[in-house]
């Protein structure tokens, strides 16, 4: 049998374009892999969230059985020490935001594509100030509520004023005449009223009268059969000792809370990747062109509400720039605008690669995915942002 050849890889290939292409393909083909996908996933969101949180890491860590997140959390209060300044990193968020809107108008001139420019815009606009719109869409919602609640309230003011002056003047004079005519037997004078109610209704009150029992019955079966299995589950629970629940409930507790955990970093995890992704795909067609710009307008939008960036909260409602200052607002926001200058920056370079070649535009379920994903990614961040400042506090 010959002995294969051994392959002798040059070292100059690690530090090649084609290495770091081949290692960027294979942290994609984890996606063939769920188990170690979901893990790979989980890990980066665990160590997001370690890097979001320094404060609130050193805290649990001082907790029994978290001894472990004491490194974590002093690096990562390094980490948030060693970053530049705000303002440094506000000015090159300017530099790469010019750079990004260059990048955009070279690519849709390069491919005579007037619509590029159009879309990048518009989006970039909108999905900047969203938030903005949804604060107001809030207090014109409020607003709207309160006019109706008023409104029913009214409504239910009439009624009773309508039932109150039929009680007074008609169902009390009748009442009163049927008692001065029939004394004791007045019972028949209901009795009339009712055959005379039923004479109206006709053909159509026993088929209301059999669907009103039917439901009755149902209903009256199902709450029996719930009732007995609560009595017989509470029977059978007292039958065991309280210290085998108790250790039940712990048991329980600990596995809810790390599969808690474990979503939560996942959750993160995907929010990362998918900005990342949407970088990727920038500039490539009108579809990429979109998911590019939303993820630098929300990045750009929840640096605002948690930094007031130039003077972000001056367009909030007042309600709503009390909540931000006393909930989100951070005073060195440092890592946010780092997150926010790469995010910048990998949807400068996805848009340039479409410079000399117009790549393929993302799928729709691609592209849907991707909104779904900033979205709740706005809200993760905000949620974020309020814990770090409760930690902090």
């Amino acid at each position: 049998m010959r002995n294969a050849k051994t392959v002798v890889v040059p070292r100059s290939w690690y530090f090649s374009k084609s290495f770091w292409r081949y290692c960027w393909l294979r942290f994609f083909d984890l996606r063939d892999r769920p188990f170690l996908a979901v893990s790979a996933v989980v890990v980066l969101g665990a160590v997001f969230l370690i890097a979001s949180l320094p404060d609130g890491t050193r805290l649990l860590a001082k907790r029994p059985g978290w001894s472990w997140l004491e490194g974590p959390g002093e690096a990562s209060a390094a980490l948030k020490a060693a970053l530049p300044p705000v303002a440094s990193l506000l000015t090159w968020i300017n530099y790469a935001l010019a750079a990004y809107l260059v990048a955009l108008a070279l690519v849709s001139w390069r491919h005579k594509r007037a619509d590029l420019v159009r879309w990048g815009l518009g989006v970039l606009v909108v999905s900047t100030f969203v938030l903005h719109g949804i604060t107001w869409l809030f207090v014109l919602g409020r607003f709207l509520v309160r006019l109706f609640v008023a409104f029913v309230r009214g409504a239910v003011g009439l009624i009773a004023l309508v039932g109150t002056a039929i009680n007074e003047y008609v169902i009390q004079p009748v009442v009163g005449l049927f008692v001065f005519l029939l004394g004791d037997l007045v019972w028949i004078g209901v009795l009339i009223v009712v055959v005379v109610v039923l004479a109206i209704l006709g053909d159509t009150w026993p088929k209301h009268l059999k669907r009103t029992m039917l439901i009755v019955g149902v209903y009256s079966v199902v709450v029996g059969v719930v009732v007995g299995i609560a009595l017989g589950l509470r029977s059978l629970f007292g039958l065991i000792s309280g210290r085998f629940w108790q250790v039940v409930a712990s048991i329980g507790g600990t596995v809810l809370g790390c599969l808690l955990a474990a979503v939560v970093c996942w959750m993160v995890g995907r929010l990362f990747l998918d900005q990342i992704r949407s970088g990727a795909h920038a500039g490539s067609g009108r579809r990429g062109v979109v998911m590019g710009a939303i993820a630098v307008g929300s990045t750009l939008a929840v640096l605002m509400l948690v930094g007031n960036v130039h003077g972000a909260y001056a367009l909030y409602p007042a309600g709503v720039e009390a909540w931000a200052r006393a909930v989100v607002l951070s005073d060195a926001p440092k890592l946010d605008a780092t997150v926010t200058l790469l995010v910048i920056g990998l949807c400068v370079l996805g848009v340039l690669r479409n410079l000399g070649r117009m790549r393929a535009e993302p799928s729709v379920e691609e592209f849907h995915r991707s909104l779904i994903f900033t979205i709740i990614g706005v809200y993760v961040a905000g949620s974020i942002a309020a814990l770090d400042k409760e930690t902090s506090n």
